[in-house]
């Protein structure tokens, strides 16, 4: 049954967190507490894991759980200020995070308040209502945030606002909706995850995170849309799941290659949010598609999972990696809103990007998404940029997923940098944490200068009966956009067809330094490569990936990226003297 899918992978990582519980009495600033083992820290949010034990103690009947979420919530209070907003953590003053404790909260009491005893629910409610107090007077409309905290505020105030029955709040979280559907655009996308929020880029871009819309903004508008019985609300937020499931592969992963705040993602989600299920995993056989994408998404889950603990990717695990644990108790919410729910069917359907081979434009964010031959690909120029070093783009194919192994070519960051210093992780293997971009590249006095740092690409797209055929023009620059004193550019064409994925290209104006094309091929250090001459092999989930260049590869080096989280094999791809290159993939 799916309810036993849910149920058994969320027993797993309530267990893991109880594992990794501080039991140290007397010391309240520790005791109760939960320690990551990636980051060797209490991340302050991690009392938002007082729901998920709560359903498992009343699933269960084992009060193991009941008590680790009581001492959990207790100390909680370190990190609840005077004012009743709560930090994000005991060196980060960021308290917008109030809004989930809020909701947890909530959630405990309207699901499993029957648990606790009058003193218990008391506190409960006294914090709720004092961080609910503070969000309303706080985070308006007007508050200048990534357009995540007025989702998440909406569902907070609609929910307290029902709990403790306020107007006020109910007024507020109506406002809060009507804000962030403002920020749909015509392709359908929701914008505002950066700074500006309403900036419009150069080439017409606006700022979008496929992370954070489909794990916060969008479950929570729902919750909203469902708390204040709002039927047209509902119904766009249902339009927005639709959309968003444009991103969603095969396998349950989010493409975020391209997105704002990739610096988070995870290719299950994103890294410190709740995820997907709420959205898609609580509508049942209302809407089958929904429900698929909710049980491909849990599978992943699981794939990610070891030792009760959700890691940041697929191949953390493999490198040696640590999970962070914010993953978890994260994500234990969503699983626990999902069972509270009830209502789950397994009726088998397609994915909108199993619909077959085509071409699909978002202007937003000036990406395609391609489906032909038995892959997917995504192909970009998105040019917002939240951070320097984020996503590529540059008309970079940041992924390129077939149908017999999953993920060939994942982009990441372009340099990583802990844009997010609380939220995120390094690696101790330095040399190898690379980026994952397939791109043209070159160096000169020790600086970078790749096509993915080019925000004015040239692209173009056409699609044929038995091809699809890009062709893109680009500039390599470094990270601050800056060019070469003599410029260097690349020419590119990618095509799509029977016979697998091709990219060529020629450089030009390469006088000084002759640049090469990196490809950076998805797969597990441990298992290996085959290389022949001119053709490696690479073999992942059962089928294998052959890489041809027409004039050669470099011995293949391993690299890793904690953001998609993914091992792969960096070949390089010299070019010719007449500064021409062609490197054939095929899936076998």
């Amino acid at each position: 049954m799916v309810k036993d899918e849910y149920f058994e992978l969320l027993k797993t990582w309530c267990d893991g967190l109880l594992r990794h519980q501080l039991d140290m009495p007397g010391q309240k600033r520790f005791d109760g507490a939960l320690l990551c083992p990636a980051c060797t820290v209490i991340h302050g949010r991690c009392h938002d894991a007082v729901y998920p034990l709560l359903y498992m103690a009343d699933a269960t009947g084992e009060m193991k759980y009941k008590e680790a979420a009581l001492r959990l919530f207790d100390w909680g209070e370190n990190m609840v200020c005077d004012d009743g907003s709560f930090y994000n953590d005991a060196q980060s003053e960021w308290n917008g995070i109030t809004v989930f404790g809020v909701i947890s909260i909530c959630d405990s009491l309207r699901e499993h308040g029957h648990l606790l005893d009058e003193d218990a629910k008391k506190r409960f409610e006294e914090r709720m209502r004092r961080g609910a107090e503070w969000i309303y007077r706080v985070l308006t409309p007007d508050y200048v945030t990534n357009i995540n905290y007025n989702g998440t505020a909406a569902a907070a105030m609609a929910l307290t606002g029902d709990y403790f029955n306020i107007p006020e709040y109910l007024k507020r979280a109506r406002e809060l909706a009507k804000l962030c559907m403002d920020h749909i655009t015509e392709d359908g996308l929701l914008y505002g995850e950066g700074m500006p929020r309403e900036e419009i880029t150069k080439r017409g871009c606006r700022p979008v995170d496929i992370g954070y819309n489909v794990e916060e903004t969008a479950p929570s508008l729902l919750i909203c849309a469902r708390v204040l019985k709002d039927a047209e609300l509902l119904e766009k937020v249902r339009k927005l799941l639709e959309c968003q499931l444009e991103f969603m592969l095969p396998d349950g992963a989010w493409d975020n290659s391209f997105g704002s705040r990739n610096f988070k993602w995870t290719y299950w989600g994103s890294r410190t949010s709740d995820g997907c299920q709420t959205a898609y995993g609580t509508w049942g056989g209302e809407e089958p598609v929904f429900q698929e994408a909710a049980l491909r998404n849990l599978n992943l889950y699981r794939a990610c999972t070891h030792d009760g603990l959700l890691y940041g990717g697929p191949d953390y695990w493999s490198h040696g990696e640590e999970p962070c644990i914010h993953h978890t108790f994260c994500h234990a919410k969503a699983l626990a809103a999902v069972l509270d729910c009830g209502g789950m069917d397994r009726i088998r359907v397609k994915l909108p990007i199993e619909s077959g081979n085509r071409v699909r434009y978002f202007p937003t964010i000036d990406t395609y998404k391609i489906s032909f031959g038995g892959f997917l690909s995504t192909l970009t120029g998105y040019d917002f940029e939240y951070m320097k070093g984020g996503h590529a783009s540059g008309g970079c194919v940041t992924l390129l997923w077939h149908e017999k192994t999953g993920p060939v070519l994942v982009s990441s960051m372009t340099a990583y940098s802990l844009k997010e210093a609380h939220n995120m992780q390094l690696s101790v293997k330095k040399s190898e944490h690379r980026p994952l971009t397939m791109r043209v590249e070159t160096e000169m006095d020790e600086k970078v200068y790749s096509q993915f740092f080019d925000y004015g690409s040239e692209i173009q797209v056409k699609q044929a009966e038995d091809e699809v055929y890009a062709e893109v023009k680009a500039e390599l620059v470094d990270i601050g956009r800056k060019s070469l004193k003599s410029p260097v550019y690349c020419r590119m064409i990618y095509t799509w067809n029977k016979d697998g994925f091709q990219a060529e290209g020629w450089i030009e104006g390469d006088q000084e330094r002759r640049a090469s094309l990196i490809i950076p091929v998805i797969g597990r250090h441990g298992d290996g490569y085959g290389m022949d001459g001119n053709r490696v092999t690479i073999k992942r989930n059962g089928g294998t990936v052959e890489i041809e260049s027409e004039h050669g590869l470099k011995q293949p080096a391993p690299v890793f990226f904690l953001a998609g989280g993914f091992e792969a094999w960096e070949l390089v791809a010299a070019p010719d003297r007449q500064g021409h290159f062609r490197v054939m993939i095929k899936v076998l």
